[in-house]
């Protein structure tokens, strides 16, 4: 790969070709950082969320020129909050919010008079040059300064010893290398140099810091957060200094293997990942009420709206602290990651009550109506399997790119799921091929669902399950299946809700 040198300038070029290192660099650290992952959650992804979080920031500044550096930097927060993933997602991208904040609007060029001969040093910079590498060093300071204090802000409970140190002592190096005086830089201070050496400071101290932290200390890892932002702030420093289509060098990182993840205890609980974003509620408040439901959480700052991050047992609670009219683009997902399989499952569903059943299955689970082209796209790489099958309760989507197992509402979508979950290779067809087979109706009330499961078992001879969806309250849903239960003994009865429409649905197989 060819490498172009030259000093850059802090402007919307730069902002891009950092966007695209950064990125590049992530995605290549990605398996070093999965590996020491053990704060919050021994979940092995940091590294996986990292990369598609700064890839989605890639993608927002790719086609931004002719604006100032701010606004430049602002696109590639933004972008990295909208696709944030995990907490370590949503982290290191309210970093960049606050890093776009800080570095200022572009002012007049202050550098040297027209009159001025701009004679150069030995690093041939003339004073103009000089003088505007040292103008750039002070908002670069300004901008870690405030991207480390809004980082901070991401989460509600910081924990010394992780990425939030590194990024408060990065700042805090950068800011003593161009003196006291913010107004009057060191003679000579050059942002790339400045914020390499602030860098290395902390790559060399990084296990150190570390260790300050319990659950750290007890694996013996470095924080897996600590080691993405490391990686970020190389890439910056390659586009600082003009390196355009440069490697950054990923030699430091640690090669812990998967088992030291493996072997820890969880640094926060809940069963499930849900994220989503937040319109009209204040990030305070925001904050205040997903910490009453769950732990792990962080809230980003995503240009007209907050991403919000949560480990959670009840998805469904997280999903009521917010009217249905202000979320969007709402995930659900296990924490836990079950083993590989031949394709992932993706699916679509306007039911918060059926969330957590659909991930415990290991679904990367979509709520809401009709998700776009760009959620299932995001979706689908969640999977990582390479493919995935998606399998839609009748969420009206566009699914005409996707290997789609459509249902007609949530029940039939329960009986694909348990058919794709038998089948060794998630075919699709297996999922096609229960809906084929599946009776179904519906019933208005408890009174009226023994009356429709017994019409459908006579309909079907053969029959061996039940299924019946339910929007109601669970003791009087689970009183109603025993009925059937006891009216069938012969079938195996499988009750979920609650979900969205009709108050029964019953299917029979």
């Amino acid at each position: 790969m060819d490498v172009v040198a030259r000093r850059a300038r802090l402007d919307a070029d730069l902002v891009r070709g950092w966007a695209a290192t950064a990125a590049a660099a992530c995605a290549a650290a990605r398996d070093r950082i999965d590996a020491v992952n053990v704060f919050p959650v021994p979940d092995g992804d940091t590294g996986s969320n990292v990369a598609l979080t700064v890839a989605g920031g890639r993608d927002a500044v790719r086609d931004v020129t002719g604006v100032p550096v701010q606004s430049a930097a602002t696109a590639f927060a933004h972008g990295a909050a909208r696709s944030a993933r995990g907490n370590s997602g949503v982290i290191l991208s309210q970093w960049l919010v606050g890093f776009a904040a800080g570095i200022g609007d572009d002012g007049p060029d202050e550098g040297g008079r027209a009159d001025e001969p701009d004679e150069p040093d030995e690093r041939g910079a003339g004073p103009a040059a000089r003088d505007t590498a040292a103008r750039d060093a002070v908002r670069l300071v300004r901008a870690l300064t405030a991207a480390a204090d809004a980082a901070t802000t991401a989460v509600p409970d910081p924990q010394e010893g992780t990425v939030l140190t590194v990024a408060r002592d990065v700042a805090r190096t950068a800011r003593a290398a161009v003196g006291a005086d913010d107004d009057a830089p060191t003679d000579g201070a050059d942002p790339a140099e400045l914020l390499a050496g602030a860098v290395d400071a902390a790559r060399g101290d990084l296990r150190r810091v570390s260790a300050a932290h319990d659950v750290l200390r007890a694996a013996r890892v470095v924080d897996a957060g600590a080691c993405a932002l490391l990686v970020v702030l190389d890439a910056l420093v390659a586009a600082l200094r003009g390196a355009t289509g440069a490697e950054v060098d990923l030699s430091w990182l640690p090669a812990a293997s998967p088992e030291v993840v493996a072997g820890c205890s969880p640094g926060a609980g809940g069963a499930f990942e849900v994220m989503m974003l937040v319109r009209g509620v204040p990030a305070d408040r925001l904050v205040g009420a997903l910490r009453g439901v769950g732990d792990a959480v962080a809230v980003a700052d995503a240009g007209g709206a907050l991403h919000a991050h949560v480990h959670a047992d009840d998805p469904a609670a997280v999903l009521a602290l917010v009217p249905a009219a202000d979320r969007e683009r709402v995930v659900v997902r296990r924490v836990e990651e079950g083993p590989p399989a031949t394709r992932g499952l993706v699916v679509l569903t306007r039911s918060p009550g059926l969330a957590a059943w659909y991930a415990t299955c290991g679904a990367v689970t979509l709520v809401g109506d009709a998700p776009d082209a760009d959620q299932l796209a995001r979706a689908t790489a969640d999977a990582r399997t390479g493919r995935a099958v998606v399998v839609d309760a009748g969420t009206g989507a566009d699914v005409r790119d996707h290997d789609v197992v459509a249902a007609a509402g949530d029940g039939a979508a329960v009986v694909a799921c348990l058919a794709l979950l038998a089948d060794p290779d998630v075919d699709p067809a297996a999922g096609r091929a229960a809906l084929d087979r599946l009776r179904t109706g519906t019933a208005h009330d408890a009174s009226g669902l023994a009356a429709v499961v017994d019409g459908l078992v006579a309909a079907v001879p053969a029959a061996q399950a039940v299924t019946l969806a339910h929007g109601l309250d669970a003791v009087e849903a689970r009183a109603a299946a025993d009925v059937v239960a006891r009216a069938h003994p012969e079938l195996e009865v499988l009750l979920v809700g609650p979900v969205a429409g009709e108050a029964w649905w019953a299917g029979v197989d």
